[in-house]
């Protein structure tokens, strides 16, 4: 647990917040080079969409459901 990224959030509105979990996951992403302006702009988008308690769909489940069919 010594590992985990202090992350000081300034205010407790969804933006702040998600930005906070932006910053973790940018921490916690090992291919650094990935960070351009898209995947940032998505990344918070949905980061402000979780906090705002949306469920993500990445596919992963729909290419499953294609096989079983």
């Amino acid at each position: 647990m010594a590992d985990l990224p202090k992350i000081d959030i300034e205010g407790s509105t969804e933006p702040a917040v998600a930005l906070a979990l932006l910053r973790i996951i940018m921490d916690a992403t090992k291919d650094k080079d990935t960070h351009d302006r898209d995947w940032i702009l998505s990344t918070y988008a949905d980061c402000l969409a979780v906090v705002g308690g949306a469920e993500i769909d990445y596919g992963e489940d729909d290419a499953e459901t294609a096989q079983d069919a």
